[in-house]
Formats: structure tokens, sequence, C-alpha cells
């Protein structure tokens, strides 16, 4: 009687997720059509499991190619909990600190950087201008060139006082990484984390590379011409990877199983918050807030041609990514529609 009762809720619960994910997939092409999306991937972790990977829609519309499990994205400002992550292992080790303050890497920065530490470069709240004024899309340029490019113009707050978004931060951060460990940041994220931990489809972006699977990147003018959005030849830190839903399935287990990073050290990177907006806080590249009053940890990602949104649930050890190649797209929309599926009745 037992085992009956026991193997009629297993399968009245492969129903209902067999039915969840149906659902979901109903909604992602009906995002589609509505958003004029040319792709989507979506991943999704639940309960610590792997749930769900597909692809729907055009990586490449020129040749027909269907968007596969395997497409690769541009992730954006994704980027920014990988190079967090990054500054998070030198710190583990010992190399620096969360207090370090940046004159100590950047000996030639004016006074008035003398109180800006790592901390406020992970979190926004360093006062520095949101870009380097000498920052080029269509330019390659040390990192060291827009940092010190920056040092001619005042802080647009003092340090500590308010949360202003800032890539200038990243793009710090990136070469405090290149100077502590010796070899440039693209090659320490590579050999550190990446290579090591089996992501194998992560890497900076590169416009000369050949890799397989690249979605194409697309615009949307006057809501209705679809061409290919421009390819930025600068490498911003800020935004610097290319990767695909599998490679961050993987990158989420490591956070919710404490590899890379011991637990605490993961979980500091969303629990060592400041205020930011109205609704919400900012770690060390993450968005901190509520869903139906639970902890949700999320990111957006913009690059021309790519939009992307991650959203965690930690004490659900629930998880999803969401990678587009639309600019036009809106993956914070998708991202709810989803969040409200996975969450119907819990």
């Amino acid at each position: 009687m037992k085992t009956t009762i026991c193997f009629l809720l297993l399968f009245i619960s492969l129903h209902v997720n067999a039915q969840k994910h149906d659902e979901i997939d109903q909604y992602i092409f009906s995002q589609l059509t509505d958003q004029k999306i040319t792709a989507i991937n979506i991943g999704i972790i639940e309960n610590g499991k792997i749930t769900k990977v597909k692809g729907y829609g055009m990586a490449n519309v020129e040749d027909r190619i269907p968007a596969s499990d395997n497409t690769v994205y541009k992730l954006g400002s994704l980027s920014k909990q990988m190079i967090a992550a990054g500054i998070m292992t030198l710190i583990q080790a010992g190399k620096i600190s969360l207090k370090d303050t940046v004159t100590k890497f950047f000996k030639d920065a004016p006074a008035t950087w003398n109180k800006i530490t790592i901390r406020h470069l992970l979190n926004h709240t360093s006062g520095l201008e949101r870009e380097s004024p000498a920052f080029d899309a269509l330019l390659i340029q040390p990192d060291s060139v827009l940092i010190s490019a920056a040092y001619k113009d005042p802080l647009v707050f003092a340090t500590g006082t308010k949360w202003q978004y800032c890539n200038l931060g990243y793009f710090m951060l990136a070469d405090i990484i290149r100077q502590v460990s010796g070899r440039s940041f693209p090659q320490f994220m590579k050999e550190e984390i990446f290579s090591k931990y089996g992501l194998t489809n992560t890497q900076t972006t590169s416009t000369t590379a050949l890799i397989p699977n690249k979605a194409s990147g697309y615009v949307l003018t006057d809501g209705k011409t679809l061409s290919k959005a421009i390819d930025y030849i600068a490498l911003r830190p800020s935004g610097a990877f290319i990767s695909t839903i599998p490679d961050m399935l993987k990158w989420e287990m490591l956070m919710q199983q404490g590899k890379l990073l011991s637990k605490q050290n993961w979980q500091k990177m969303w629990t060592d918050v400041v205020d930011a907006d109205a609704s919400e806080s900012y770690g060390y590249g993450w968005r901190v807030s509520k869903y139906k009053n639970r902890l949700m940890v999320y990111h957006g990602g913009s690059l021309p041609g790519f939009k992307s949104a991650y959203y965690r649930f930690p004490d659900d050890r629930t998880a999803f990514i969401i990678l587009t190649n639309s600019d036009h797209a809106n993956p914070n929309i998708i991202a709810k529609g989803v969040a409200e599926i996975l969450f119907r009745n819990k």
C-alpha cells in the first residue's frame, strides 16, 4: 500500500512538472512572437537539479541556423558576477582585501580616489563616473589607459555615500586581477575558473576567434526591419564574456555546491549589500530583491544585439538563465513570466 502511494505521488509530481515545462515552452514561444526576438535560450535548475535546457528561434537568421542547446551568446553584464568571483578568489587566497584602496594598485590616481576600496568597486559606490571618458567601443585599448583617462574627472559623489552603476569600476577590478595574478584577466579567468571547472564554451568576446555555434546579434528598426548589430571591438571587462546555457548552469552549480569559492564567500557576494534602487540592494555583481517573500538574486546583461537575464532563488536552490540575440528583447519580462510559472502555488 505504501509503495503504491509513493508511486502515485511520484507520478503526479512528474505529470505536474511536465505540464509546467510545457507551459514554459508555450510562454517562451509567445515571447518570441510578441517581442519579435530572433532566438531565446533558457536553462533552469530546480531544487539543485537541472530540469530544462532549450533553445528557441534562430541563432543565425541569414543561414537559417536554429538555436540549439549549445548556442553561444554574449553575456553582457552577467559578466560582472564572474569578474567579482575572480576578485573573490584572490581575497580567499589572502592576496588582496575588500578594504584595499585602489591607490594601492593605481599609484598615480588622484587624491580624490584615496578612499575608494575594492568593495566600493564591486558594489558601485565608488563615486566614479559610469564609463571612462576614453572608452571607444570600436577601439582596442589597454584597461590601464581607460582607467588613467578618468583621473582628470571629478567624482560624481563622495565615495560610499550613494549607489550608481559603474562599468569603469569593473575595468579597474579586471586590471587588479592582472596586477595581482601576473596574467591578463582573460588568461586568469580561463585558467583559474573556466577551464578548471569545465566551462569550456565560456571565454572573452572576440571578433576574430573561430567560435562554433555562435549566435549573431540583431537589431530591429522601426519595429519591423531586422539587421545585424554592430560588433564591439573593445573588450569590456564589465561585459566581457560569451557562454552557453550548459556552461551557465555549471556556473550556478559552483555556487550551490560551494566550489571555486567557499559557500561563505559565495554568499557574501549577495549578502554584503548596499541600498541601490528603491526596491533592491546590490552586492558584488548581483542585484538583490524579493520575489513572493523569497530572496531573489539577479542581474541583466546588454550588448548590441544581445540581452540576457540571470535569476537565482538561493533558498530554493532554484535558478534560471535567459540568453537572447535581439537588441530589442526584454528578458526581464520573460524572467518574471518564468518565475510565475515555476513558483505558482508555492
